[in-house]
């Protein structure tokens, strides 16, 4: 037969031929980070305070000062007041709650997990027509239980902390993915 003389070099001529003919024709995929553009008249964004149904006293204040940061940060919006906005960012958090989630025994817990749902709108600031909204925002984070209920406490702050930036992620990226 044909293939056994030298097959050694015809085997690896095979391989080399096929090597070559998929890097040839290997579709060359690339993650590419795209930016959409926003509407034209956007430009502008006014971030309300949140409002905070919930039993965690400052969760509002850091859901707002987070999404600030995130607008500020990155978006291609400028940051203003209501008055010189085009549209309103406005939210309320509908519940944060605390359950346990690993036990020493069957009523002392060693870790807790916090979950926080929000829903917010967007709004053309003349005309008050929703532009956009989203809700049941959910995000959730554990975090340990000390001996003291201060230690506790701050674990807990840290985690609402975390969901807080989470959450103000989720939601820029939902704005500016959306148009």
């Amino acid at each position: 037969m044909w293939y056994k003389t030298g097959s050694k070099r015809f085997f690896v001529s095979i391989i080399a031929v096929s090597l070559l003919f998929l890097l040839c024709v290997s579709c060359g995929y690339h993650r590419q980070e795209t930016r959409v553009q926003l509407p034209h008249w956007i430009r502008t964004i006014y971030v309300a305070p949140i409002k905070n149904n919930s039993n965690e006293l400052r969760l509002g204040t850091w859901i707002t000062d987070e999404l600030r940061e995130e607008f500020l940060r990155d978006s291609g919006l400028k940051l203003v007041p209501r008055e010189e906005a085009d549209v309103i960012l406005e939210g309320l958090v509908i519940s944060a709650y605390t359950t346990g989630l690993s036990y020493v025994r069957y009523d002392v817990a060693v870790e807790r997990r916090i979950g926080v749902e929000c829903s917010v709108k967007l709004t053309d600031a003349k005309t008050g027509k929703e532009i956009w909204q989203s809700a049941n925002i959910y995000r959730e984070e554990g975090f340990y239980v000390a001996k003291d209920i201060m230690t506790t406490e701050g674990r807990k702050d840290s985690a609402l902390k975390k969901i807080s930036q989470d959450i103000a992620e989720i939601v820029h990226h939902r704005i500016t993915g959306v148009f």
